[in-house]
């Protein structure tokens, strides 16, 4: 409302905006660590606050202590303005507790940020006094330095402003950053100004620090456009025109692990990036950089396209151990639903490879989707049964953004309703990992559960092929079912065991996995 915006601008005049980011259900949110980064750099007092985690395909609701608690560190920190990242569209209606929480019992001003205020602006300012749309670092710096100086804020690009139900400022987005070694390296050094509210109480302190595994991003965007991502989107309709898909250079990255290692002892890193960037020269200089100035395990997402032996070797010999590859479904529908169009061969092809060259992959599949025939589904069962171990399958249930073009194919042919996408439906809060109990159709259940089964050494392949010609078993799949759970307790308690040997068991990891009840296939 007006009158929160108005008081905003009037304390922060006076004493400088006190500025916190919440990330919702999500501890490892590089969002919010590079907005609160780029905050601190230009003078601004910022303060991370990490709303609980999400704990293996379950996403339990905010309780009235957590809710009470967050109002605890918002009052500790003396905050003037709260931004809630939203980083997926199910999640609207938990910023939307919080927000109505933070209004009623302080009465400051909260913002919205993240993919579905971006896509779905005019629905988020219903709720929020504020939307932060697109890439957000220079736009939320931008926005503190006006309140800071008394400047006029009701044309900050990429923010929307809601005065009153009324009177709305919705202003254009600024063009994406170009130039990634620009932005500023994510905090993971400042521990005074970062809290995680989880069960009954709130510590200080970055829930990540100290993990094994260091996450890091050296690209923004993606060459591909697969109709269930939202890169597709943000591509065509959000930033037409621009170059989306944008690189760090190899300097710029190991620069950021350098400072970061010398607070945190990871043990290996992971790039998170959409998809690894495989342009020659650049990829030449990394694998000239990394192994000399970092010298530690690392492990990349990757698209079939992109693959080849050459840069598999540079990359295996600069410390690459694994790799993260969709296949998603069947040869035929990832072609015509996903927009993904590989040969079963070249699947095929590249996981022998990744065999030969010492490297582990870990597939991903996408179930649930509806236009999967029994062809389809026995088909991604043949080529998975070909591939040599080890390999780790990772089973998705789909998931539909809005506005993405798998909605809009969807939704034209009459195979879902609005309800089926995601924000009205949050099916991503038990589901984003597939496990058994799900309700879907039993022969949906007998597929799934022999598929994930493939991947288990121990499992003897002849019998899975000989059960996937059962009549009886793909109506009554039962018996599967309770073989296909004791290989992911067998697998899970190998996992775990080696983790412990490595030292790489963590309460994060305790709290996401160890929960019996709701054991993901993998």
């Amino acid at each position: 409302m007006k009158h929160r915006l108005e008081n905003l601008a009037h304390v922060a005049r006076r004493d400088g905006p006190r500025i916190g980011i919440i990330s919702t259900w999500d501890v490892e949110n590089n969002a919010v660590r590079i907005l609160a980064s780029s905050l601190r750099a230009s003078g601004h007092h910022c303060a991370e606050i990490y709303f609980k985690d999400w704990l293996s395909n379950f996403l339990d609701a905010a309780t009235d202590v957590q809710l009470d608690n967050l109002i605890k560190v918002i009052r500790r920190e003396e905050l003037n303005l709260v931004c809630i990242s939203i980083r997926a569209s199910a999640y609207s209606q938990s910023a939307r507790v919080l927000t109505q929480k933070i209004h009623e019992e302080l009465d400051i001003p909260v913002l919205w940020g993240g993919m579905h205020p971006t896509l779905v602006g005019d629905e988020c300012i219903a709720d929020a006094d504020m939307i932060l749309q697109g890439e957000g670092e220079l736009a939320l710096v931008d926005l503190a330095n006006r309140l800071r100086d008394g400047d006029d804020t009701a044309d900050t690009e990429n923010v929307w402003l809601r005065m009153s139900p009324e009177e709305i400022y919705k202003n254009k987005l600024r063009p994406l950053v170009q130039n990634l070694d620009d932005l500023e390296f994510r905090d993971y050094t400042t521990h005074q100004h970062k809290y995680f509210i989880i069960g009954n109480t709130y510590t200080q302190g970055d829930p990540m620090h100290g993990d094994p595994v260091f996450q890091l991003m050296g690209s923004r965007g993606c060459v591909y456009k697969c109709s269930y991502c939202y890169n597709s989107t943000y591509k065509k309709d959000v930033y037409p025109g621009q170059k989306w898909f944008r690189v760090r250079s190899p300097q710029n990255m190991i620069d950021e692990i350098k400072m970061v290692r010398e607070h945190w002892p990871m043990k290996r890193i992971r790039f998170d990036d959409e998809v690894f960037n495989f342009q020659k020269d650049w990829l030449k200089d990394f694998c000239e950089r990394f192994p000399r100035e970092v010298g530690l395990p690392f492990e990349i997402f990757i698209e079939p396209k992109l693959v080849n032996e050459d840069r598999m070797t540079m990359l295996r010999d600069a410390g690459l151990v694994s790799v993260y590859m969709g296949i998603q479904s069947s040869e035929r529908v990832t072609g015509h639903l996903y927009d993904r169009r590989v040969k079963n061969q070249s699947i095929e092809d590249i996981a022998e490879m990744y065999h030969r060259l010492g490297v582990k992959p870990h597939f991903q599949l996408i179930y649930d989707d509806p236009v999967s025939t029994e062809a389809d589904k026995r088909a991604l069962f043949e080529m998975i049964a070909s591939f040599p171990h080890p390999y780790d399958l990772y089973l998705f249930s789909m998931t539909v953004f809005p506005g993405s073009e798998l909605n809009n194919k969807l939704l034209a042919n009459g195979l879902i309703s609005k309800y089926d996408i995601e924000g009205l439906n949050t099916r991503v809060f038990y589901q984003h990992r597939v496990n058994l109990q799900y309700p879907r159709p039993v022969e949906d259940t007998f597929w799934i559960a022999l598929t994930q089964m493939l991947s288990k050494q121990f499992v003897p392949q002849p019998m899975l092929r000989a059960l996937s010609k059962s009549s009886f078993l793909k109506k009554h799949p039962w018996p599967i079912i309770q073989m296909a759970h004791a290989s992911n307790y067998v697998k899970m308690g190998t996992t775990c065991a080696k983790m412990v040997a490595k030292g790489e068991m963590t309460s994060t990891m305790l709290r996401r996995w160890m929960s019996f009840d709701r054991v993901i296939t993998t």
